[in-house]
């Protein structure tokens, strides 16, 4: 059973439709449960979480990974809400929101918001509507060698103008961490040589692209491609004329099974 199969099994013995399934989880919208079964996607670990939250008599192991017995033992109903040792045990939240587990052996699993493709367009103006529904973005976590402060996203990659078929590439569906850089910073030289990649939050577009340079005086910045293609060709941006700016700080390849 797939899973998206596993959260329509809920819905089904519960007799539940996507809309009752969403309130009974603290949901406004049936924006996230609707993109797992139309699009047959796995519920990631917070939506899982929210489901078990409210039918716990579903073991999490099962609905998040599809392992074990469908129904929890009684007697633990609580069990899905206590992480396995792999996974760490929470430490601590920043200011920003990213979440930080303790791995052990100095590593953490950094836990930040997946900004959904469906609201790529929104995310460029920040509009209220995108506030509301923050907290029905499904999350990402990242393997981490230090606890951080600062805003981090995650991204998820589209198209393939990233990708020339090395390891530096991009390929659609890799999961980037992201960390924004504040405006304050972008009047100086920015650190492009350390930190190549970025994502620019420009007009209706959130572009994944590398900086390789950058004109003080008239304030642009050159956007480049990897892939070779000529459809992708070099360009400048005005700072002016863009949002947001975030460091691409780590990828997580899109996973693939056989």
């Amino acid at each position: 059973m797939e899973g998206w199969e596993r959260i329509q099994y809920i819905m089904d013995q519960e007799g539940l439709n996507k809309n009752s399934l969403s309130r009974a989880m603290g949901m406004t919208s049936n924006v996230t449960i609707t993109r797992i079964i139309n699009e047959k996607r796995s519920p990631s670990r917070t939506t899982s979480e929210r489901v078990i939250k409210a039918f716990p008599k579903y073991s999490f192991n099962w609905l998040y990974r599809g392992k074990g017995e469908i129904l929890s033992d009684p007697r633990t109903y609580e069990a899905w809400a206590v992480p396995e040792k792999n996974e760490g045990e929470f430490l601590v939240e920043n200011s920003n929101g990213a979440r930080f587990y303790d791995l052990g052996n100095g590593k953490y699993r950094m836990n930040v918001p997946l900004v959904p493709f469906f609201a790529y367009g929104r995310f460029t103006n920040e509009d209220c509507s995108l506030q509301a529904d923050r907290d029905e973005w499904e999350t990402e976590d990242f393997e981490v060698n230090q606890l951080a402060h600062g805003k981090y996203m995650s991204f998820e990659v589209r198209g393939d103008s990233m990708d020339d078929g090395t390891r530096e590439s991009f390929e659609q569906g890799d999961k980037l961490l992201a960390r924004e850089l504040d405006r304050i910073y972008w009047k100086d030289k920015l650190r492009y040589n350390k930190y190549p990649y970025w994502v620019i939050v420009f007009d209706s577009s959130v572009l994944i692209k590398q900086i390789i340079d950058q004109n003080l005086e008239t304030g642009e910045i050159t956007c480049h491609s990897l892939n070779k293609s000529p459809e992708y060709h070099d360009f400048t941006l005005k700072l002016d004329d863009v949002r947001m700016l975030f460091n691409v700080i780590k990828k997580k390849p899109k996973q693939v099974d056989y």
